[in-house]
Formats: structure tokens, C-alpha cells, sequence
């Protein structure tokens, strides 16, 4: 496309291999690099979107379930990892959902700051694009292995 302003891409890196695909990266970061261009892009990739997206917006079955500029929803959102009798005082308002597994509980939180505030004693990792896609395709659950 010769001089457009806006590139809609569906699934542009899916299948290549990791120095193609940060090559193609590159390729659009320079098309990006004046403020004039946009690219609007579906992906499943999120190594991907963390590299190159200023916002995000997260689609499952039709319905949005998060969206806002990535570096918000990373620095806001964050994981617990924490032991079953942590986990069941974390009251299910706090968060979107958690992982169960036998070694313990890891829960997907919205506010980061607030979590820690009200729950001093627990740690709470940095959220990836990954993390959030997959704790808010399971929301509906609340628990999920």
C-alpha cells in the first residue's frame, strides 16, 4: 500500500519464525516512527503486541473484556502467587480470576496498588499481555486450573 495512512493486518507474524517476525516488527515500528501512521492488528501473538502496540483491546466471543493503552493495563494489572489459605482471603472482588493448581494459587488483579493496600503481606509479580488475555478469557469461572 503506497502511502496509506492506516494498515489493518490480521495475524501478520502468525507462522513465521522468531528473526522474521522481529524483522517484520522493525518494518513497522519505521512505518510508525513519524506519528501520521496507524496499524490496526489482530494477533495472538502478545510478545508481539508488547513490543509494538500502544493500545490494546482484548475480544473474546464478540465481547471486549479489556482495553486501554498496554502500558496501563501492564503497570496496573499484576499476579499473585500465593498459598489456598491466602487465596481464600482475597475477597472475589479483588481480582479477575486465579489459577488453582496443588501447589497453590496464582490470581490475576486489576490494581496492583490498591491489592497491595489492602493485602500487605502478599506478592504481587508484574502482569504480561499473555497473563491478562488468559485470566480474562477465565473470568467467567473465577477459578480455573
Amino acid at each position: 500500500s503506497h502511502e496509506a495512512e492506516l494498515l489493518v493486518m490480521d495475524e501478520p507474524t502468525s507462522g513465521l519464525d522468531p528473526v522474521v517476525r522481529d524483522e517484520i516488527l522493525r518494518i513497522f515500528m519505521e512505518y510508525l516512527e513519524d506519528g501520521e501512521r496507524s496499524i490496526l492488528m489482530s494477533s495472538h501473538i502478545t510478545s508481539d503486541l508488547e513490543k509494538i502496540a500502544d493500545s490494546v483491546t482484548y475480544i473474546d466471543r464478540g465481547h471486549i473484556l479489556i482495553s486501554g493503552y498496554k502500558d496501563e493495563i501492564i503497570e496496573t494489572h499484576g499476579v499473585v502467587k500465593c498459598s489456598k489459605e491466602q487465596f481464600s482471603k482475597i475477597e472475589p472482588a479483588d481480582f479477575v480470576s486465579a489459577r488453582v493448581n496443588s501447589f497453590g494459587v496464582e490470581v490475576m488483579v486489576k490494581n496492583r496498588e490498591e491489592m497491595k493496600r489492602k493485602y500487605g503481606d502478599l506478592i504481587i509479580d508484574p502482569a504480561t499481555l499473555e497473563d491478562v488475555m488468559l485470566y480474562y478469557v477465565n473470568r467467567d469461572k473465577k477459578e480455573w486450573q
